[in-house]
């Protein structure tokens, strides 16, 4: 008889830690797990477009809790979390993963089930971007849920530090697990046909959101052509900023340079012709789609950020600059001007390509050593 695990997790739409729970789920299958997965808002790009390629199978049932995203549904889960719980939960599981801060884990925090093995995962950097707090009246409330979990697993090295400073706690069974990079996945997915653009150019995947520094980018592109330089920026994805971001590529006359492409299940065929791959943020919990671009032996430059830092170890892997449009717009005029600094970059990313490719394996034991009766970690 399999084992039974429930999942409740934000959304499936565009983003790294969608990206992260998706290449897990067939690890977990693999261990005998009959998956129930949740989300609280029934959006789900990215899951149809991986389900597509073989991702899943039949071992994984999928529920939305709510249709869409609104205030009332938030208040809702942040004053009556049990209610929600009870109301859409009907089994008795193994394993219950809060996968995504916030909702998820007050959600999951408030099971009576004695006997399963409850594991809160954690994506974002709480020193830079504590969101979670808005599920809760205060860190001790906060605090307390995550006490309802018998492992906390983090993202990154980062992330466990950022946690451990901003909810000062004594919590035993944490581990970090990366995310898995699937590099045949990423390369096969590039050789599908996709409408794009046939000059070289900087890309970006990104939500439209503001600590992606998508306006630190567009500033940079404003020195770029003051500059005299000819280039392209493609930026995939969508999000609340779509109008401001549009606003001001118009505002600095850059029509012509910079570009917004609607968010797209499979970008990866947008590697094909980028020269470089560019990652302008202000807080980065760890960055899957910078990794996916090591994977590819794309170059990389990004702005310094402790998720950043990590994913490229400290510039072993790509180039890290200071998180300003100047520093960017240098960067990247270095490689439009200087073939050596870009193949350099190349090397870099191959390194980084070995190097991620072998962390997978480590990442796969943890998580079988994580989801085994015994022991817990």
């Amino acid at each position: 008889m399999p084992k039974k695990m429930l999942i409740i997790t934000k959304h499936l739409d565009i983003g790294g830690a969608e990206k992260m729970l998706l290449r897990f789920l067939p690890v977990f299958i693999s261990l005998g797990y009959k998956i129930d997965l949740y989300l609280l808002y029934n959006y789900r790009m990215q899951m149809d477009f991986e389900f597509d390629l073989g991702y899943t199978s039949n071992q994984i049932e999928l529920f939305s809790i709510f249709p869409y995203k609104t205030n009332d549904y938030k208040q809702f889960m942040k004053n009556e979390p049990q209610e929600v719980y009870y109301s859409v939960i009907h089994d008795t599981y193994d394993v219950e993963i809060a996968f995504q801060e916030s909702y998820a884990t007050k959600i999951i925090s408030t099971s009576k089930n004695k006997k399963s093995k409850k594991i809160a995962w954690v994506h974002s950097n709480f020193q830079e971007y504590h969101f979670s707090a808005n599920a809760y009246d205060n860190d001790e409330e906060e605090l307390n849920a995550y006490s309802q979990f018998n492992n906390i697993v983090f993202c990154s090295k980062s992330v466990q530090n950022a946690f451990d400073k901003t909810l000062k706690n004594n919590f035993k069974n944490k581990e970090v697990i990366y995310p898995l990079i699937h590099s045949a996945f990423c390369n096969e997915c590039a050789q599908q046909h996709q409408q794009q653009m046939q000059d070289s150019y900087f890309l970006v995947l990104s939500r439209y959101s503001p600590q992606k520094g998508l306006d630190r980018l567009i500033k940079a592109a404003r020195l770029l052509k003051d500059c005299n330089m000819l280039f392209k920026i493609i930026i995939i994805g969508k999000g609340e900023l779509e109008h401001d971001l549009k606003e001001m590529i118009m505002m600095y006359n850059l029509i012509d340079e910079v570009h917004l492409v609607p968010a797209v299940p499979n970008p990866f065929p947008y590697f094909k012709n980028c020269i470089c791959y560019v990652s302008p943020s202000y807080t980065e919990a760890f960055g899957v789609s910078v990794q996916e671009a090591l994977c590819m032996h794309i170059p990389v430059i990004a702005c310094d950020t402790p998720g950043t830092r990590e994913v490229l170890k400290n510039g072993l892997f790509g180039e890290i600059v200071e998180p300003s449009e100047y520093a960017l717009a240098n960067a990247m005029k270095n490689c439009i001007l200087d073939s050596g600094y870009t193949n350099t970059l190349i090397k870099k990313a191959t390194n980084g390509a070995d190097y991620w490719d072998k962390k997978e394996t480590i990442s796969k034991k943890k998580l079988e050593v994580l989801l085994s009766p015994y022991p817990r970690i």
